[in-house]
């Protein structure tokens, strides 16, 4: 194509007016159209007029395109603007040129992305499905979470019941083989707890029917009856220990505390057969302490004890023998108030306060050559009992949850015991006028009750009770047979040819240290009312006599103010050192006395 060819019209020679509508472009054919003038009317369609068309056609469309140039509301003076703004050729090819370097890009971006259409294609398509799956996963989660609220709701409902009735193989093992201790009780108060459920469960229409229920049921009456039999077994078994030699009986007690739940489980499920091994061990232990206290009360009566049999231990016994063998002896001094001699009751009232807690053991008993008074006998028998019995009771109350009823069980397992300890204590007071030794054994009596108060055990105080029951008779006894003795002797010749103005009678001596003796055990019993017990009527009796008796003694004195001063002081300087109400009110008599007979 040449130049020429490419030549457009210029501008002005395009340019329309009102004179120019009229006219008839210039002739010219469609064949004879240039491609660049195809395009360009193309690319601008409002100068579709200016190409070479057919006449006939032309002449045809002419008016309608202007009516359409002029429907479309555009006025002569925009279409002016628009013709003149037309672009010239070298705008044209310029803009053609781009127009092919782009068609070039197009086609080989068309290449380039066609892959990529593709890739986008199946991307898509796999988009699809996995919106697809999604839609399915999403059913199915909404399913799960659907079920997951029921499972729930049932858990919710059904599991309380579960945790209600299930019985873990754990412990069906344990009741069936487990070894019996404060642990397999654990199991006890299970069966218990689960009996008080499934009676609920049971007596609930709701749930009686169920089939699961009955099979627990039946399960849990088996696993009652095993425990059952485990422990009559195990009580039994330790029952059969107390009859073997050597065992201790707080061996076996404190086994069967340690798992004390046993009895209370028995008890409440078979009350029959607990009362039967209660029963048993009542014979057993009963048999138990009977043996061992007959074998340990054999051992004391091999005990080697001063036997104070003979009428000289009273006031007004030969010098050479009793109590006062020594202290006959005692030179005249106002300021030598206490008795010295072999029998001090200075050394023996301390077994009263004794601080050791222990008893002579049988066997020392049984071979040890040294004597002893008969209150160490005596102590070692009631202080193996109270400890004994103590320890008993506890174990009656602890172990079988008895309450009052453990009294009378107590003492029908002590009874024979108790008959034991008061033939002793006859025994030991039945020949003997060592009244020292009788008071001694009251007051170890009397700290025995209180020991037992500190205790809080309420029973075997009845046994020390008629253990001075028996004592104090026989004190009695012995203080009229002293008052007795000391009358017949103030007749004797040898008394009264020792009545001397300078120097305390012998039987002043005698009657002093038995009344020290007296206020000496008095002051050790910190819990006796000694104006309402035998003593405080005694120690006046013994003193009156005593009295009666220096007043008719000093009839045989020149001098019998002096002679009663002289003993009378005796007396009072020996009490003043003692303590006690029944002391202090002696004290202030003989002091009346002594300031009665004072000397001028």
């Amino acid at each position: 194509m040449t130049e020429t060819q490419l030549q457009t019209p210029q501008p002005q020679q395009r340019r329309l007016s009102r004179r120019s509508i009229s006219k008839q472009p210039p002739a010219a054919s469609a064949d004879n159209v240039e491609p660049l003038d195809r395009l360009k009317a193309i690319l601008h369609p409002e100068f579709q007029d200016l190409l070479p068309t057919d006449p006939e056609i032309e002449t045809q469309k002419e008016v309608p395109e202007l009516e359409d140039v002029f429907d479309k509301g555009k006025s002569l003076e925009e279409i002016r603007f628009l013709l003149t703004q037309a672009e010239t050729p070298a705008e044209y090819e310029k803009e053609l040129k781009q127009l092919l370097d782009f068609q070039l890009t197009v086609d080989e971006l068309d290449k380039t992305l066609h892959p990529l259409s593709e890739f986008l294609s199946g991307f898509n398509s796999h988009l699809v499905e996995l919106s697809k799956e999604l839609e399915s996963l999403k059913a199915r989660s909404l399913t799960l979470s659907q079920n997951l609220t029921k499972r729930t709701e049932l858990e919710g409902k059904y599991t309380p019941i579960v945790s209600d009735l299930i019985i873990p193989p754990s412990v069906i093992k344990s009741i069936y083989n487990g070894e019996i201790n404060p642990k397999w009780c654990e199991n006890l108060h299970f069966l218990s707890d689960k009996s008080q459920i499934f009676t609920k469960y049971t007596s609930d229409e709701q749930f009686s029917q169920m089939p699961s229920l009955s099979k627990l049921t039946t399960l849990l009456d088996l696993l009652h009856k095993k425990a059952l039999e485990r422990i009559k077994n195990y009580i039994v078994s330790n029952i059969k220990k107390l009859r073997v030699i050597g065992t201790a009986s707080q061996v076996v007690q404190q086994s069967l505390i340690n798992v004390k739940e046993i009895y209370i489980f028995l008890n409440t499920h078979n009350p029959s057969l607990a009362l039967e091994l209660r029963q048993a061990y009542t014979y057993t232990i009963r048999w138990y302490y009977q043996a061992h206290f007959h074998r340990y009360l054999h051992s004391l009566e091999k005990l080697k004890v001063y036997s104070y049999t003979d009428k000289s231990t009273l006031i007004g016994g030969t010098a050479s023998q009793g109590f006062f063998k020594r202290a006959t002896n005692t030179t005249s001094s106002s300021s030598s108030t206490q008795p010295t001699g072999d029998y001090s009751i200075g050394k023996r009232a301390q077994i009263v306060k004794a601080e050791d807690p222990t008893v002579m053991l049988a066997q020392i008993a049984e071979h040890n050559q040294v004597s002893f008074n008969m209150e160490v006998g005596f102590r070692s028998f009631n202080l193996a009992l109270l400890d004994n019995g103590s320890v008993e009771y506890l174990f009656l109350t602890e172990f079988f949850k008895m309450g009052g009823e453990a009294n009378a069980l107590f003492e029908q397992i002590f009874d024979p015991v108790y008959k034991m300890g008061s033939a002793y204590t006859k025994l030991l007071i039945g020949n003997t006028f060592d009244v020292f030794g009788c008071l001694i054994m009251i007051r170890l009596s009397q700290s025995l009750i209180f020991e037992l108060q500190k205790r809080r055990i309420p029973v075997i105080e009845d046994y020390f009770n008629l253990q001075m029951i028996l004592l104090w008779p026989r004190f009695q006894q012995l203080i009229d047979l002293n008052c007795e003795s000391m009358k017949r002797a103030s007749t004797k010749s040898s008394y009264i040819a020792d009545i001397k103005t300078n120097s305390p009678h012998p039987l002043t001596v005698q009657f002093t240290n038995l009344l020290y003796g007296f206020f000496m055990l008095t002051k050790y019993d910190e819990h006796s009312q000694t104006h309402q017990e035998p003593l405080y009527n005694s120690v006046q009796r013994l003193r009156n006599d005593y009295e009666s008796i220096m007043t008719k003694m000093s009839k045989s004195s020149k001098q019998a103010e002096v002679f009663l001063y002289t003993n009378y002081s005796y007396v009072l300087g020996v009490l003043t050192e003692c303590e006690g109400n029944p002391a202090q009110g002696e004290t202030e008599h003989f002091q009346l006395l002594v300031d009665a007979f004072q000397p001028n």
